[in-house]
Order: structure tokens, then sequence, then C-alpha cells
């Protein structure tokens, strides 16, 4: 009797093959890691990225445009250069054909920003377009260049929309509206 307790296994009376299991959990396991976790993920990071070289698009936008001698009208051949309102658009453009799944909706949109010195809470928006009617004001006001860019993000894969429904980012392209500011650096050409 005593040697007939010894001859129970140590796994207990049922053990199970642990490479039987796997082998049949593995594909669902595999389905919902890619498409449920690793596909939305991937997606995601294509809207951000997209997104970010957008946002990126306007930033060097009006870092162009706040460089420039005139405002609305190209300088003379002799000077040399565009106006902030025509750099702003190229450059824009520039950046944006060289990535897939942007898309510009409008044109750039270029405001003066007029920022008084004694208050600077209060600013006054000028444009788009539009030059100062008067030479600016060094004394009273600090003046920046404002770009506004509108437009698309297309998703990585876009899905079916008669099935899913028309979902932005999903299944159509991502609206998207960025705006950047930067101070003037020729104060004297804002009225060109």
């Amino acid at each position: 009797m005593i040697f007939a307790s010894h001859t129970i296994s140590r796994r207990g009376p049922r053990s199970r093959k642990a490479c039987g299991t796997a082998m049949t959990e593995m594909p669902m396991a595999l389905w919902v890691m890619v498409v449920c976790i690793a596909f939305p993920m991937i997606v995601m990071v294509t809207l951000s990225i997209r997104f970010g070289l957008f946002w990126n698009a306007a930033r060097e936008a009006v870092k162009q445009a706040a460089q420039c001698q005139t405002y609305e009208v190209d300088p003379p051949a002799s000077i040399g250069g565009q106006s902030a309102v025509n750099t702003a658009q190229q450059v824009t453009n520039q950046a944006l054909s060289t990535f897939s799944g942007i898309t510009l909706v409008a044109p750039a949109q270029v405001y003066i920003v007029q920022v008084p010195l004694g208050a600077p809470g209060t600013t006054t928006l000028i444009g788009p377009g539009t030059k100062l009617t008067a030479p600016a004001d060094s004394d009273n006001y600090i003046y920046q260049i404002q770009v506004i860019l509108q437009g698309q993000i297309a998703p990585l894969v876009p899905l079916n929309a008669s099935v899913f429904g028309v979902i932005p980012g999903l299944t159509a392209p991502f609206p998207v509206s960025v705006k950047a500011q930067q101070q003037v650096e020729n104060m004297q050409g804002l009225n060109e």
C-alpha cells in the first residue's frame, strides 16, 4: 500500500499538453493582436505624422513670410525675393507636395497681427492678404505675421464607407486647420 501512492503522476491525475492548446489558440490571438491592436495603432501613428508635417508646413511658411521685404506686392527685381503672401503660399505648396496623404483645401491665409504695446491682451487682425493702409507704427505696436492653413489628412488605408459609414480619419479624410505666428522682421514693408 505504501507503493500505491507513488504511482500517481506529479502533475496530477489528468495533465494537458501545452503545445496542443497553443496551436489552437495562436491564430485567434494573432488575429486579435494584428487586427485589433497593431492596425489601429499604425493608422493613428500615420495620421499623427501627417498632421505634424502639415503643422510644420504652416510653421515654415510663416517663418519665411516674416523675413520678406514686402507684404502684398512682390519687391522690385533689383531687391529680389517675393512678398510675404506669395512666399507663404509657395513654401506651403512646396512642403506639402513632398508628402502623400496631405491636401491643402484653401490657399494659405496670411494675416498681419497688430499688438499695441500699452495693452498686449488686445490685438487687431488685418487680412487675409490685406496690407497696412499706412506705414507701420513701431513706436506703439508690435507686428506679427500669422499663417492659417486648412487641409485634409487622408488615412493610411481608407476603409469602405458603405460598411462603416463616414468616419473622418478612418473612412474619409480628416479635416484640419493649423495656425502659426511669427514676429515681422521688416515692419516698414507691411504697407507695400
